[in-house]
């Protein structure tokens, strides 16, 4: 009888650790995500030389789905233009930030293509051409990683999100 519930103690306590190499884990959605963070901020919307110096034009045509040539980015889908392997993971690419004085917390961000006061808007604002948003809605019951990077773009600082699940 002894010998039996060790063999059954020795199952339930090794094997799993055995088997977690082989199991899926957030590990690769976050060095995945932070790839993407960083060809985004230093790359992709960049100036040239300037990293985290978003391209207001570039930023505007990624977060509109076009993709002008003198812009360092191609056309495709998303998953395409990040590099992501299809059917394996999700992401949603955003903007958000606070561009008035009083107000409080991180909101979505537009781009307001209106004359002659065209730039970044908050998407309250309700003066918006290009919400800066792209990818699927980030499901609340799933777990899911977040890679965040401070730019600017049209002289203010925001903040650019990649989530993925």
């Amino acid at each position: 009888m002894s010998v039996f519930l060790a063999v059954l103690l020795f199952i339930f306590l090794f094997i799993p650790g055995i088997l977690a190499p082989f199991t899926a884990s957030a590990q690769d959605e976050t060095v995945t995500s932070n790839r993407v963070a960083d060809q985004l901020s230093k790359g992709a919307l960049a100036e040239p030389g300037e990293p985290y110096v978003l391209d207001s034009y570039c930023t505007e045509a990624f977060f509109n789905g076009s993709s002008p040539s003198d812009c360092r980015f191609s056309s495709g889908s998303l998953r395409t233009q990040l590099g992501l392997s299809s059917g394996y993971q999700q992401v949603n690419v955003s903007l958000r930030g606070n561009l008035t004085a009083g107000g409080d917390g991180q909101e979505a961000l537009c781009w307001d293509s209106t004359e002659p006061d065209t730039g970044l808007v908050e998407s309250s604002d309700g003066s918006c051409d290009t919400v800066l948003e792209r990818g699927n809605p980030v499901p609340t019951s799933q777990p899911s990683v977040t890679s965040v990077r401070v730019v600017t773009i049209d002289g203010e600082d925001v903040t650019l999100f990649v989530e993925m699940w």
